[in-house]
């Protein structure tokens, strides 16, 4: 197979630029960041790190003028040097027309997810789920491990947030360009475009393939909008998690069956089939008709044969996470399926029944996948305890302990989200190759010779950075919404960088209960007021369009923040994404986290806030139960949920929170010693980096996949 690159044009001297701009490889190296950064500033920052926009729209002036300088050139070579010995000589030579396909075509898994979050210039994501899979395969580049992603690539991406001037949520859809982003249209050797067909009762439809180049590792991007197709099919792949029913289950045909058949037409046999959560499900019944041809068996057959290559992971034990679709849609979409896995129609809806029976109108893909799957998971050791009991009935002769869901706990890429005075913190103080030894406990262990000035120093400075910027982003937002002058000058004229800065960005889903810190107003006004000990919370986050709980949420911090003492002390930052999270993780003092037990099943954001620095003040759910210590954070409640109410889990666990911040974190943060350090503070830093970064990060968790699900 072949790509077609429609590459900027640049002089001959600076082609390495478009080997790194092609490759998400750069977004995980400062040095290449800064090397495009450094030839326009003011440009880099409006196509917000768009590399392969921004070569697109430099002008001849700019490119002339760095193709004569030795400087720059010199500079660009040493990169590209690093890029080739990480990513190897397959993936230089980038050039404007049609190259080969540099792919493994025997990956030991191939993996499918609705979202991947690579960087905020590939909108393809929502929220955790996304960002996951992008850290995933950012992580078997690292590891030299065989791997394909398969996705959709969405024309639309997921929206664009802006709030009105009563905070109400609304959402913003505008056309990606997708010849301005890092991918390639793949192609047949004859260099026509590679259509994968979907067949449909009344009509097929046809789907690109693009190809993402995340270091060693390839992403498979599929895409309905192809002109043959009539016009409501091409716009299947218009959104991320479209609200229409009827789309939605057009979008996870089309990544489960689509998806397998495009591996099959690009030659590419992998070891194991991972579904990252039940959207790509379809896959397993795709891989049955597959055999069921080759081999002209029944369908029994082919579900055992293929049930031991297939992984499945589960992310949530919240019921809205788990998808169903009524049998009235489903069943017309699947006439062209039923003969070729020879089954009724009744067989076939058994499959998507969790009791295997079909009398149900609901078809659900989490039990389609389990029926399906040898190896099963959830995504921290909570989650698995939690999932062996929600899905226990589909195993009616076993106990609980002896279901068959095992569980990795989930980890996050560090290169990806650690900021630049840590990074050079941990260069100067553990090892200049610490980004290669994550799992080494004894190099961790040397954080506790960090001198409290040179830590302090750092923990500052990517405050100062956060505070600058969201105050910033903040007025942009305000002026546009035409608020009070009053509200914008608290926002621009009042010093807040010496402030305890805390951070809270995710999903709105309701049960992360983004407002239970104001369950008692009062009380935290209280705190807030206390200008010897300045506080200030910054918000940033996205509700699903048709979630209105998640959006009601939003508009009742917006609307607190209107009013004294909170006004420009807690913002809300607009059009969350992967841009504005790293710069929220890299800045905070604490990072909180406030879901309902036991419904998070693991969340990934203080991951990421920790070896920045960050304390994590959590309830006891998700990754929190595995991570925390007496002394590396704080813990809300008790974590005991069965037998509470909602209500009463709230009102303990909020009475919590305000005692956590009252008695422990505020005064901790302001005890300084007489060099203005808080020493005490800076321990507790020491102690969560040392104990939370050599195990949640996804070298470990990769490794645990391919060692106990991708290759036994």
């Amino acid at each position: 197979m072949k790509v077609y690159c429609d590459a900027p044009r640049v002089p001959e001297a600076l082609q390495p630029l478009l080997d790194l701009a092609y490759n998400f490889w750069w977004t995980r190296v400062p040095e290449a960041a800064k090397l495009f950064e450094s030839m326009c500033p003011p440009l880099w920052r409006q196509v917000q790190g768009n590399a392969v926009r921004f070569l697109r729209k430099l002008g001849d002036e700019i490119l002339a003028r760095h193709e004569r300088d030795q400087g720059f050139l010199h500079r660009m070579q040493g990169v590209h040097n690093r890029f080739t010995a990480e990513v190897g000589d397959g993936e230089c030579c980038i050039h404007r027309g049609v190259l080969e396909m540099p792919v493994e075509l025997h990956p030991l898994a191939a993996y499918f997810s609705a979202e991947f979050g690579l960087h905020e210039s590939l909108p393809i994501y929502s929220g955790g789920l996304g960002i996951l899979a992008g850290d995933h395969v950012k992580a078997t580049s690292d590891l030299q491990i065989p791997f394909v992603g398969v996705g959709l690539l969405y024309r639309q991406g997921y929206f664009r947030q802006r709030l009105n001037l009563e905070g109400w949520q609304y959402e913003l859809y505008e056309d990606l360009s997708f010849h301005d982003l890092a991918l390639r249209e793949v192609l047949r050797e004859d260099e026509t475009p590679l259509l994968v067909t979907i067949h449909l009762p009344d009509r097929d439809v046809q789907v690109r393939v693009w190809l993402a180049m995340v270091g060693r590792s390839a992403l498979f991007l599929l895409d309905s909008y192809v002109l043959d197709n009539w016009r409501e099919d091409r716009l299947i792949t218009n959104r991320l998690y479209d609200s229409d029913r009827k789309i939605r289950l057009l979008q996870e045909i089309l990544l489960g069956v689509g998806g397998v058949r495009a591996l099959e037409a690009l030659n590419i046999t992998p070891r194991r089939f991972h579904m990252n959560e039940g959207h790509s499900a379809f896959l397993v019944l795709e891989r049955a008709a597959q055999l069921i041809r080759q081999k002209d068996i029944t369908f029994e057959e082919a579900r055992e044969l293929t049930r031991s290559s297939n992984v499945f992971t589960t992310h949530t034990p919240v019921a809205a996470g788990h998808e169903i679709f009524e049998r009235d849609i489903m069943e017309p979409m699947f006439q062209p399926q039923l003969e070729r896995l020879k089954l009724t129609a009744d067989e076939f809806f058994r499959l998507g029944h969790r009791d295997g029976n079909s009398s149900s109108s609901a078809f659900e893909m989490t039990a389609l996948a389990i029926h399906f799957s040898d190896r099963i998971n959830g995504v921290s050791r909570l989650h698995g305890e939690v999932a062996r009991k929600q899905w226990a009935f589909m195993w009616p002769d076993r106990p609980i302990s002896e279901v068959p869901i095992g569980h990795v706990t989930n980890g996050i890429d560090l290169p990806t989200w650690i900021g630049p005075a840590m990074r050079d913190l941990f260069a100067r103080h553990l090892a200049p190759d610490w980004e290669n030894r994550l799992l080494d406990e004894e190099l961790w262990s040397r954080v506790d010779s960090i001198p409290d000035s040179a830590l302090w120093e750092a923990l500052v400075a990517q405050r100062v950075q956060l505070v600058k910027s969201a105050r910033r982003r903040c007025a942009e937002q305000l002026r546009g919404r035409n608020v009070d002058t009053q509200l914008l000058n608290a926002l621009l004229t009042e010093p807040h960088e010496n402030s305890l800065t805390i951070g809270f960005a995710r999903r709105f889903a309701t049960y992360k209960r983004a407002t239970l810190i104001f369950r008692d107003v009062e009380r935290l006004a209280r705190l807030f007021a206390d200008r010897d000990r300045p506080i200030q919370i910054i918000y940033a986050g996205k509700a699903h369009p048709a979630d209105e709980g998640g959006k009601r949420l939003i508009q009742e911090i917006v609307q607190i923040a209107e009013k004294d003492p909170f006004r420009g002390r807690v913002l809300f930052i607009e059009n969350y994404d992967i841009g504005i999270a790293r710069e929220l993780v890299q800045g905070a003092d604490v990072w909180l986290n406030t879901p309902r037990p036991p419904k998070e099943a693991s969340g990934t954001s203080g991951m990421k806030a920790c070896p920045n620095g960050a304390l994590t003040l959590s309830t006891r759910d998700g990754w929190w139960v595995e991570g925390a210590t007496q002394s590396n954070g704080w813990t809300i409640g008790d974590g005991r949920f069965e037998g509470r109410s909602e209500e009463e889990l709230d009102a303990f666990e909020a009475e919590s929170l305000m005692s956590q911040l009252e008695n422990e974190v505020i005064p901790l943060f302001f005890d300084r010693d007489a060099r203005g350090f808080p020493v005490r503070w800076l321990a507790r830093v020491r102690e969560s980096i040392r104990t939370i970064t050599p195990f949640f990060n996804t070298a470990r968790m990769v490794r645990e996949y391919a060692d106990t699900y991708y290759t036994r």
